[in-house]
């Protein structure tokens, strides 16, 4: 993996050589900073020698053609070297006299004395390695992948995150639900007022399966035991009519939904099944959306041309994955309902 790093960057350098003209300042300083694999990124660094590149500013009167001047190759371990055109003390854009750019270029060219140009390019290279940084931190897509080593790549995402009230460190990979997918749909998870159909478009984006939300499913409640009616208890569970309830469970519908998914084919309902990898990610999108407010359950569909053959010690699974059937189903089966764990 180092060679291949190695070679890369090389090939880099060498066409920045031949050709610095053709590539723009910000493209050929990211790629040399992603070739590595280690180090702090440019505009991190505390120490000079830890920079893959020296920067330095092209001493001309003339007006910049393009944003990279020449590159030089280092050698035995020394930084490459980048003239840049766009950004410097000197030149007809900077901010120093215009005699200072005359004879810093008088004595680099004439007499082949680049004392006070190296001397002003000390304050160039991190002067350009804080634009390049700048500019670095306020683009996702250009600090994306650089996570592992800049503190400050992920700033965005963090942002976004904490629109849903994920923006903690202690809030990340928490789950089955990769965070970049919970970003994705942080328009969904933002929003206070949570509805079915957020949840059906999630869930239906996401896995790419046929979703619906089926609410107020009714279902058996049990009952606190100081709520149920004892005889000769308290007045306030044995009211007639009033707070007496029979029994130690009641039948609720307000508190319970159901998600509906498929048809699906075959492969598609056994990632849904508890030993798939779908099922453990719904449980988590579902947990991430409403909460822990409401019960819910799965009801899995499967579509009725792909309805397996059942045959002892070869294929089913009791419960799953199994119809005793002697002709072609009429319908979808619908029969699964999966039940998450408490």
């Amino acid at each position: 993996m180092a060679d291949a790093h190695r070679s890369e960057t090389y090939a880099l350098i060498l066409r920045l050589i031949e050709k610095p003209y053709s590539f723009d300042f910000f493209q050929a300083v990211r790629r040399l900073d992603c070739a590595r694999t280690s180090g702090e990124p440019i505009g991190l660094s505390t120490r000079l020698g830890m920079d893959p590149v020296r920067f330095g500013q092209n001493v001309s009167m003339a007006f910049a053609p393009s944003t990279i001047a020449s590159v030089e190759q280092g050698t035995g371990g020394r930084a490459h070297r980048f003239k840049v055109n766009f950004m410097g003390l000197l030149g007809p854009n900077g901010p120093m006299p215009l005699h200072l750019t005359e004879y810093v270029y008088e004595r680099e060219h004439n007499f082949h004395d680049g004392t006070l140009a190296n001397f002003l390019d000390i304050f160039h290279h991190r002067m350009i390695s804080l634009f390049y940084r700048a500019w670095a931190v306020n683009q996702p897509t250009a600090s994306f992948d650089r996570a592992a080593v800049d503190p400050l790549s992920d700033r965005i995402g963090t942002y976004v995150a904490s629109m849903a009230g994920l923006g903690s460190p202690a809030l990340r990979e928490r789950d089955r639900v990769n965070d970049l997918a919970k970003l994705h749909y942080i328009g969904r998870l933002a929003f206070q007022a949570k509805n079915a159909e957020g949840l059906e478009a999630i869930i239906s984006d996401f896995f790419r399966v046929p979703a619906r939300v089926i609410e107020f499913v009714g279902h058996w409640m049990d009952l606190p035991a100081d709520s149920r009616c004892k005889l000769g208890d308290s007045p306030r569970t044995g009211s007639l009519g009033a707070t007496a309830v029979v029994g130690s469970t009641i039948w609720e519908v307000q508190q319970k939904f159901r998600i509906r998914i498929g048809p699906v084919g075959l492969q598609a309902y056994q990632r849904f099944l508890p030993t798939g990898q779908s099922f453990g990610r719904l449980v988590d999108w579902v947990r991430n959306y409403v909460g822990f407010e409401y019960r819910w359950d799965a009801q899995l569909v499967l579509d009725r041309r792909e309805v397996p053959d059942t045959r002892l010690g070869s294929s089913g699974r009791l419960g799953w994955t199994t119809w005793l059937c002697t002709k072609p189903l009429d319908h979808d089966p619908d029969d699964l309902v999966l039940r998450p764990a408490k």
